[in-house]
């Protein structure tokens, strides 16, 4: 029976026409490398398998796409050529956009060229993860919670490490501790209560950019596959049923499609937004 899961789920099989009774157009990806079990401590761990799998090779697909596009457009900037053809343009004018409107407002004139190129490779990333999955046997890395754990873990890193680069370990420290006007025995209290709630906010902000990215992916996927779903259930139906349902589906997918085109888009600005934000407060914690 067909899985209506196949396509938000990561596998170590690649499916290009699944059919799970005959095996036929399925690559096994390989394991890249097994550690042997061993003993540590009177405990038995492993054996562990270090497969490689499908979002593994979507994620280097999507990476390669975005320096195949830009590398070359990088190289065309740097000789002051101005911009020529719609497609020039069209990667350029992003580029203008996350530093004008979003990397400037949150960081700050001055600073933000500084910190735009991990803003614009973080979009560029997450926005060609996102489109794989509109292709046909492909799939969102995106809607995998361990890849948009891993890109939250990422932000949350670049987040407070150009804090700390830019202002030194002991004065990034300093700006977590509040300046209340209270007396000193009830200071002794709160004083670390607020710090606590603020170093724990910051896991929070990092988690919940995970879940946002990840929530959202996998929702409209797994939305697509089970409309696509129907026609396999109705195959056992009359023809004239079959057409029906056929034709609904297709179309509802059609137009579910274009809404999840819009959506990769703004999960991958959300996001990026959302990092320059976090990332703006740390850098100018007067604010």
């Amino acid at each position: 029976m067909h899985d209506p899961f196949d396509h938000v789920r990561d596998h170590a099989e690649w499916h290009f026409l699944a059919n799970d009774l005959t095996g036929e157009w399925t690559i096994h990806l390989p394991v890249l490398f097994e550690i042997p079990s061993f003993s540590l401590f009177g405990y038995e761990f492993g054996p562990h398998r270090f497969q490689l799998t499908k979002y593994m090779v979507l994620e280097v697909i999507a990476a390669i796409v975005v320096a195949a596009v830009y590398i070359p457009l990088a190289r065309r900037v740097r000789t002051g050529e101005p911009p020529r053809g719609c497609l020039w343009n069209t990667f350029e004018v992003v580029l203008t956009f996350l530093r004008d409107q979003v990397a400037k407002p949150n960081l700050g004139e001055e600073e933000a060229d500084k910190y735009v190129p991990f803003l614009w490779t973080l979009f560029l990333f997450i926005l060609a993860c996102n489109l794989l999955g509109m292709l046909p046997f492909m799939g969102s890395p995106t809607g995998a919670f361990s890849v948009t754990l891993t890109l939250a873990a990422i932000a949350f890193c670049a987040i407070h490490g150009y804090a700390i680069a830019a202002h030194g370990l002991w004065h990034y420290l300093k700006s977590y501790v509040p300046h209340i006007d209270v007396p000193f025995i009830l200071g002794i209290f709160l004083i670390p209560m607020i710090m606590a709630i603020e170093i724990m906010g910051h896991f929070i902000k990092a988690f919940v950019l995970a879940v946002r990215l990840f929530a959202n992916m996998f929702a409209g996927h797994t939305v697509l596959a089970f409309i696509l779903f129907f026609i396999v259930m109705a195959k056992q139906a009359s023809p004239l049923l079959l057409g029906v349902i056929t034709v609904g589906s297709v179309l509802g997918v059609t137009a579910l499609s274009l809404l999840e085109l819009f959506v990769a888009f703004l999960q991958a600005f959300i996001f990026t937004f959302l990092t320059s934000l976090f990332m703006g407060s740390t850098l100018h914690p007067e604010h």
